[in-house]
C-alpha cells in the first residue's frame, strides 16, 4: 500500500480517537473534569486513566508513522517486527478498561451513565483497531521520495531485519495453506455429512447434559441450605440422574461415530494418495526418495487421521460445551462471567503463538522422520550389498544420527509444551484466584447466593478445562494440518509428463523413429544424455542398440516406454508421437525387459500374466517355453504356483531373467525391448532365447541393448552410440570392415583386456576371428613392428 495513504488513514484515526475520547471523557463539555479527576483521584468513579490510554495509543501509532515516513525501505520492518508487542499492549488496554467497568459498576447509576458506556465501548473498539493501523503501516511499499534517510540502520540490522520480513510472510502464506489444509479436509469429509451430523447431534445432546450438571449441583445446595425439604432434594437429584445417563450415552454415541467417520477420511486419503502417486512421471521417483515417499502413505496419512480425528472430536464438545457454561455463567453473575472472560483472549494469544511455533517443529519432525526412513528403507532393500561391504556399523551410526536429529527437534516440543502449560496453568489460577475473591465479595454483600456462587466456580473449573483442552487441540490439530500439507502437496501434483494419449488404432506395425531428440534427466538437466539422436527401428528387423557405458542406450528405451519427455525432438511409432498414444495401449503393444527385471511377491504366473485381464495357462507356458523358462519352473516344487519373493529375491538372477523375458512375450508386442535382458543367462539359454526372437521378428519389432558379441552380431541392423550421439550404423560385418568404435568395442571383448594394457593381443580380421598375435608359440614378445602388422590385418 502507498505510504502517502497509509500516513494519511493514521492521521485521521489519530484525530478520531482524542477527539471522542476526550469528548466522552470529559461528559461533552465539562473541561475542567482534567483538573478534579487530578486532584481527587479516585479508582473508583475517575476516569483520567481511561483517558491516558488514548496518549498511549497515539505515541505508539505516531512513533510507528514518523519511523515509516522516514525510511520506508526498512521502517515496515521494523514496525512488523513490533507487531507482538503492540498486540499485548492493546490486549491490556482492553483488560484494564474492562476492570475499571467493574470497579465503577458498585457505584449508584452506574448502568443509567451514557457518557460512561460511550468511553467504554470506544477504549475496546480503538485498542484493537491500533493493531490494524500498525498492519497497515508495516505493509507500506518503500518509495524514493518519501524515503528521507534510506541508510538508516547497520548492515547487520537490515539483515536481522529483512530476515524477520521473510520469515513474517513465510509465516503469513503458511497460515493461508493451514486454512486451505483444513478446507480441502472438510472437502474430502463431505460424503460422511451425513455421519458427522448425526455424530454433531448426539454431541449437542451430551454436551446440554453435562451443562446443566453443575446447575442443578448449586440447586441441591440451596435446597439444603436455604428450603431444607426433602422432596424438593430428591426431584433435583432424581433430574441430575437422568441428565448424567442421557449425557453418557450420548457421548458414547458420539465417540463412535467420529471414529468411524474419521477412519473413512483416513482410507479415503490414502487412496487419493496412492491414486495420485501411481499417475506421477518417472522423474518424481528420480527426484524423491521411496523412504520420503512411503513416510507420505504412511506415517503422515497416519498422523492426519490420528490428530484430526480425535482432535476434532474433542474441540467440537469442548467449544460447544465452552459456549453454554458461558450462557450459564452470565445467568448466574454477569460480573464474575466478565472476570472469567478476561483471561480468555490471553489465553487465545498464547495458543495462537504456541501454536505457530509447534506447527513449524511438527513440520520439521516429519522432515526429520522422512530422511530417517529413507536410510532404513534403502538399508533394509539392499540388505546383500551391506552385509558385502561390512557397512553395518556405518548405517546403524547413520541411521542413529538421523533419530537424533528427530530427538533435538522432540526436545524442542517438549519445551514449547512445558512453557505452553506453565502459561496457561498461570493464567486458570490468577483467574480462579479473582474469582474466589470477588464471588466472596458478591456472596457477603448478597449480590448472589451461596448456590450460585458454587455454580459458578464449577463452571468456572469446566469452562478453565474445557478451554485448556481447546488450546492442546488447537496444538494438535497444527500438527495434524503439517502432516497433511505434505500429504495435499503430493496428492495434487500434476505430472510434468501426463499419460493424456487417446490415440489407440486398431493395427500398429511397430515402427519406430528417434527424429533429431535431445534429452536430459530432470535430476541432471545440466548433463546432456542424448543430442540430436536420429534413428529407425523396422517391423520384421532385430536391432541392436551398442556403444560404451553412459552413452544413451537405456535412455532411448526408456523414452520409447514414454517415461520421459525430451527437451527437442521426437520419437514416432507408426509415424504419430508415443505422447499421443492411450497409456494402458501404448504399454500393451510396447513391451521391455530391463537388466535387472522386478518381480513381484506373488506366484511366477501371477508375475508372467501381470497386468493381463485374461491370460490362459497355455499362453503362459508357450511363453515360459520361448523364455527358456518352463524347465527350469516345471522342476520347482510348486511350478507355477512357486512364489518369486520380494522382488523375486527367491529365483537367481538369470531365472528372474527368464521370467520377465516371458512376461514380455506373453503380450504378443509389436514391439519388443531387450535392454540387457539375457545378460545373466548362460550360453544354452541365451541361444534358446534368441531362436525364439528370431521366430517373433517377422510380425515384430526387437530392440536390443547389450554390450555381448553372441548378442548383437546377427542382428539385421546395429546402431553404435557414443556420448549420447549415433557414430555409426550397419551390419556386423560392415561395421568390422569400418574399424571405427564397434571394432575397438568388439576387438576389447574378444581380448579380454583393453588395447595395450595387457600380455596378449591378439587381433581379428574383417569376419571377427582371431588372429595369432601378442605373445608369440616361441614363448616371447612379439616386436613392435609384429604387433601394427597384425593391427593393420585386422582391419582389412
Amino acid at each position: 500500500m502507498r505510504a502517502w495513504k497509509v500516513v494519511t488513514c493514521t492521521l485521521v484515526c489519530m484525530s478520531l480517537d482524542i477527539s471522542a475520547t476526550t469528548v466522552f471523557y470529559v461528559h461533552g463539555t465539562e473541561w475542567d473534569r482534567f483538573i478534579s479527576d487530578t486532584i481527587n483521584f479516585d479508582i473508583f468513579c475517575s476516569f483520567l486513566d481511561v483517558w491516558a490510554m488514548v496518549v498511549l495509543r497515539f505515541c505508539l501509532l505516531f512513533g510507528a508513522m514518523i519511523g515509516v515516513c522516514l525510511n520506508t525501505t526498512y521502517g515496515p520492518v521494523r514496525v512488523k517486527a513490533s507487531k507482538s508487542c503492540v498486540s499485548v499492549a492493546c490486549l491490556v488496554m482492553v483488560i484494564y478498561a474492562t476492570v475499571k467497568m467493574l470497579l465503577y459498576s458498585e457505584m449508584e447509576n452506574f448502568s443509567k451513565d451514557f457518557w460512561f458506556w460511550c468511553l467504554f465501548a470506544w477504549t475496546c473498539i480503538s485498542s484493537p483497531a491500533v493493531c490494524l493501523l500498525w498492519h497497515l503501516l508495516s505493509s507500506v511499499k518503500a518509495i524514493p521520495e518519501l524515503s528521507i534517510n534510506s541508510e538508516v540502520g547497520s548492515d547487520e540490522e537490515k539483515k536481522h531485519l529483512l530476515s524477520d520480513n521473510s520469515q513474517e510472510m513465510e509465516d503469513a502464506k503458511n497460515d493461508v495453506s493451514s486454512g486451505a489444509t483444513i478446507g480441502k479436509l472438510l472437502v474430502l469429509s463431505k460424503p460422511d455429512a451425513g455421519l458427522l451430523a448425526v455424530a454433531f447431534f448426539f454431541l449437542l445432546v451430551a454436551v446440554i447434559g453435562e451443562t446443566f450438571i453443575p446447575f442443578f449441583v448449586g440447586k441441591v445446595i440451596d435446597v439444603m441450605v436455604i428450603q431444607k425439604n426433602l422432596r424438593t432434594f430428591s426431584g433435583v437429584i432424581f433430574n441430575m440422574a437422568l441428565l448424567a445417563i442421557v449425557s453418557a450415552g450420548s457421548a458414547g454415541v458420539r465417540g463412535g461415530l467420529f471414529t468411524l467417520s474419521f477412519a473413512r477420511l483416513n482410507i479415503r486419503i490414502r487412496g487419493l494418495l496412492f491414486k495420485s502417486l501411481l499417475r506421477q512421471e518417472i522423474g518424481f521417483f528420480d527426484c524423491n526418495h521411496t523412504g520420503d515417499i512411503t513416510s507420505r502413505l504412511t506415517s503422515d496419512t497416519t498422523v492426519v487421521s490420528n490428530m484430526i480425528s480425535q482432535n476434532i472430536n474433542i474441540f467440537s464438545r469442548n467449544l460447544v460445551k465452552s459456549v453454554g457454561m458461558c450462557v450459564f455463567m452470565f445467568t448466574l453473575s454477569w460480573k464474575l462471567s466478565v472476570v472469567t472472560l478476561l483471561g480468555f483472549p490471553v489465553v487465545v494469544m498464547v495458543s495462537k503463538l504456541y501454536g505457530k511455533y509447534y506447527k513449524g517443529l511438527a513440520r520439521q519432525v516429519q522432515d526429520a522422520l522422512g530422511k530417517a526412513n529413507n536410510i532404513a528403507e534403502e538399508t533394509m532393500s539392499s540388505m546383500k550389498t551391506l552385509r558385502s561391504f561390512a557397512t553395518e556399523q556405518t548405517e546403524l551410526k547413520l541411521y542413529k544420527e538421523k533419530l537424533h536429529d528427530v530427538y533435538k527437534l522432540n526436545k524442542k516440543e517438549a519445551l514449547a509444551y512445558a512453557c505452553y502449560t506453565w502459561s496457561s496453568s498461570l493464567i486458570g489460577l490468577s483467574v480462579q484466584v479473582a474469582i474466589l475473591y470477588y464471588g466472596g465479595y458478591l456472596v457477603v454483600s448478597d449480590h448472589m447466593t451461596g448456590g450460585s456462587l458454587i455454580s459458578f466456580i464449577i463452571y468456572e473449573l469446566e469452562l478453565g478445562d474445557s478451554l485448556e483442552n481447546i488450546g492442546s487441540v488447537y496444538t494438535g490439530l497444527m500438527q495434524g494440518v503439517g502432516a497433511a500439507e505434505k500429504v495435499f502437496e503430493y496428492m495434487n501434483r500434476q505430472p510434468s509428463v501426463p499419460n493424456s494419449g487417446t490415440f489407440a488404432p486398431e493395427k500398429l506395425t511397430g515402427e519406430v523413429t528417434f527424429r533429431n531428440v535431445s534429452f536430459a534427466y530432470p535430476t541432471r538437466l545440466d548433463t546432456q544424455v542424448l543430442k540430436n539422436v536420429s534413428f529407425t527401428l523396422r517391423p520384421g528387423e532385430i536391432t541392436a542398440l551398442v556403444g560404451p557405458s553412459g552413452s544413451g542406450k537405456s535412455s532411448c528405451v526408456q523414452l520409447l516406454e514414454n517415461f520421459y519427455t525430451p527437451q527437442a525432438g521426437e520419437i514416432l511409432l507408426d509415424d504419430h508421437p508415443v505422447q499421443e498414444y492411450d497409456h494402458q495401449y501404448l504399454h500393451s503393444k510396447v513391451a521391455v525387459v530391463g537388466q535387472e527385471p522386478v518381480l513381484f511377491a506373488r506366484s511366477i504366473q501371477e508375475n508372467i500374466s501381470y497386468g493381463l485381464q485374461e491370460c490362459s495357462m497355455d499362453l503362459i507356458e508357450q511363453a515360459s517355453q520361448m523364455a527358456n523358462a518352463h524347465g527350469f519352473i516345471t522342476e520347482l516344487k510348486d511350478g507355477y504356483d512357486t512364489e518369486t519373493g520380494e522382488k523375486g529375491t527367491q529365483l537367481s538372477g538369470g531365472q528372474k531373467q527368464r521370467v520377465a523375458i516371458a512376461r514380455a512375450l506373453v503380450r504378443d508386442p509389436r514391439v519388443l525391448l531387450l535392454d540387457e535382458a539375457t545378460s545373466a543367462l548362460d550360453a544354452e539359454s541365451e541361444y534358446n532365447v534368441h531362436q525364439a526372437l528370431c521366430k517373433l521378428k517377422d510380425h515384430c519389432t526387437i530392440l536390443i541393448v547389450a554390450h555381448r558379441l553372441s548378442t548383437v552380431e546377427k542382428a539385421q541392423n546395429i546402431i553404435v552410440i557414443d556420448k549420447g550421439t549415433v557414430v555409426e550404423q550397419g551390419t556386423h560385418e560392415e561395421l568390422m570392415r569400418k574399424g571405427n568404435l564397434y571394432f575397438k568395442l568388439v576387438q576389447r571383448q574378444i581380448l579380454g583386456l583393453e588395447t595395450g594394457t595387457g600380455d596378449y593381443s591378439p587381433a581379428l580380421n574383417h569376419s571377427g576371428k582371431t588372429v595369432s598375435g601378442g605373445v608369440s608359440a616361441r614363448g616371447h614378445r612379439d616386436s613392435d613392428e609384429e604387433l601394427e602388422f597384425r593391427d593393420n590385418l585386422s582391419i582389412m
